[in-house]
C-alpha cells in the first residue's frame, strides 16, 4: 500500500472505507481460519475421559481448556471484523449525507441556470437527475441519427494474451487517434469472449464536428440520446466479428467509459464485465448482474460532469492523482489511471471487489478509427 490508500464505494454492502480496512479484514479472515483449523484439530483430543497429552520435557495439556480459549479467541476477531464492517457502514452514510448537502443542489443550481437561459421547463431542473436535464436541455440541436464509418489501422497486427488484471485492462486503451480496440477470444469449445477497449474525447471544440468522440458526443451521452462515438464503437465490434449475445467485457477512460457503460447495459451483448476510469457515469447504471469497477481520481474533475453518484452497480475505487496540486489536465490523464490500476491490483482491497471472467489464449489486438459522416 502506498501512501494514498483507496477508497472503495461497495453497492453491495453499502460501505465505503479504505483500503487499509480491507487490509486488516483480510489479515483477520487469515488469522480466523487458522484458529478454526487449530480449533477442529483439538476436537478429537477434546474427551474428558482421556489422560492429558504429555510430551517429554512439557507440562500436560489440558485440551478441553486450549479449545475454550481458542474459542474466546475467534469470538474475539469476530466481534472486531463486525466492529470494522460497522465503522465502514457509518463512514458511507456520512458520504451519503454529504454528497447529498453538497453535490444535488449545486447541480440542480446549474440545470436551473440552464433552463432559465434556454427557455426550457423548470421541473426537470428540479428532479433527482438535474445534471441529465441539463444535458439534454444543452443537446436539443444534437442529431439523434448519425452516420459514422470505422476504419481498421493499417499496421502489423499485435497478437495479444487474455487480459487477467484490472491493470492490464486499463493499460490497454488505446490512444484517442485510433480510439476503439477489439480482442476477441475463441476457446477450443467455439465460444468468443471478447475484450473492448475505447479512449476518451479526441475533438474538445464546441459543434458538430467529423470526429464522433467529441463534445457533442459526451452531451448525447450524459443526455441519454444516441452518440455518434457509441455508433462508431457498435460498428467496429460488429467489423471485428463479435455477434449480438456474445461475451464481452467493456473498458473504457472518460467518454469512453460512459460508451462502454452504455453498451453493457444494451443487452446487445452478454456483459461480462465493466472497467471505467476517469469517467462522468453518476447516473448510469449496471444492472446486468456483471461486476462493474469504477475508477477515479479524486482531484480529477471530469467524472463529477456526469452528477452526484445514483445509478446502482457500481463499485467505486478512488483516491488522489499523483499530479500536482491544480493540474486537472494531468489527474484526468489515462497515464495516471493506469498506475492506479496496477497499485489495485497488488492491494489486500483487491480481494473485496467483484471478479471479472477472463479469457484464456492469445488474439489479435484490432485496432479501429471512426469518422462522422456530415450530412
Amino acid at each position: 500500500m502506498g501512501g494514498h490508500p483507496f477508497w472503495i464505494h461497495d453497492p453491495t454492502t453499502v460501505t465505503v472505507c479504505d483500503e487499509f480496512v480491507y487490509a486488516l479484514l483480510v489479515t483477520l479472515d487469515r488469522h480466523a481460519a487458522v484458529l478454526t483449523r487449530v480449533w477442529s484439530d483439538l476436537s478429537p483430543r477434546d474427551n474428558p475421559g482421556a489422560p492429558p497429552f504429555e510430551i517429554p520435557s512439557t507440562p500436560p495439556v489440558e485440551w478441553s481448556s486450549a479449545r475454550h480459549g481458542l474459542s474466546e479467541a475467534l469470538d474475539d476477531l469476530t466481534w472486531l471484523r463486525g466492529s470494522l464492517l460497522a465503522y465502514a457502514r457509518a463512514t458511507a452514510d456520512q458520504e451519503r449525507a454529504r454528497a447529498l448537502a453538497w453535490g444535488q443542489p449545486a447541480e440542480r443550481a446549474l440545470a436551473l441556470g440552464v433552463s432559465l437561459m434556454s427557455g426550457a421547463n423548470l421541473e426537470g431542473a428540479l428532479s433527482s437527475n438535474p445534471i441529465g436535464h441539463a444535458a439534454k436541455t444543452i443537446g436539443g440541436g444534437i442529431p439523434r441519427v448519425h452516420e459514422v464509418v470505422v476504419s481498421e489501422s493499417s499496421g502489423n497486427p499485435v497478437m495479444a494474451q487474455a487480459p487477467q488484471s484490472v491493470g492490464e485492462r486499463v493499460a490497454r486503451i488505446p490512444e484517442t487517434d485510433n480510439p476503439i480496440r477489439v480482442e476477441r477470444y475463441v476457446d477450443s469449445a467455439g465460444r468468443a469472449h471478447s475484450e473492448v477497449y475505447i479512449a476518451g474525447t479526441h475533438d474538445w471544440g464546441m459543434g458538430t464536428t467529423e470526429e464522433p468522440f467529441d463534445v457533442n458526443s459526451n452531451i448525447a451521452l450524459v443526455a441519454g440520446i444516441p452518440a455518434a462515438s457509441l455508433v462508431g464503437v457498435q460498428s467496429a465490434m460488429t467489423r471485428a466479428g463479435i455477434k449480438h449475445g456474445e461475451r464481452v467485457t467493456f473498458t473504457g477512460h472518460s467518454q469512453g467509459g460512459m460508451i462502454a457503460a452504455r453498451l453493457a447495459e444494451s443487452g446487445t451483448y452478454r456483459t461480462t464485465g465493466l472497467v471505467v476510469v476517469g469517467s462522468p457515469t453518476g447516473t448510469l447504471s449496471a444492472t446486468g448482474g456483471y461486476p462493474a469497477l469504477a475508477l477515479r481520481h479524486t482531484d480529477d474533475v471530469v467524472p463529477r460532469l456526469g452528477g452526484s453518484d445514483q445509478g446502482p452497480g457500481f463499485t467505486t475505487i478512488e483516491r488522489a492523482s499523483t499530479s500536482p496540486i491544480g493540474d486537472v489536465v494531468g489527474a484526468h490523464k489515462k497515464s495516471g489511471y493506469v498506475q492506479m490500476a496496477r497499485d489495485l491490483d497488488s492491494s489486500p482491497a483487491v480481494a473485496h471487489l467483484p471478479e471479472i471472467p477472463n479469457a484464456s489464449g492469445s488474439a489479435e489486438a484490432r485496432v479501429f478509427s471512426a469518422q462522422r459522416v456530415s450530412g
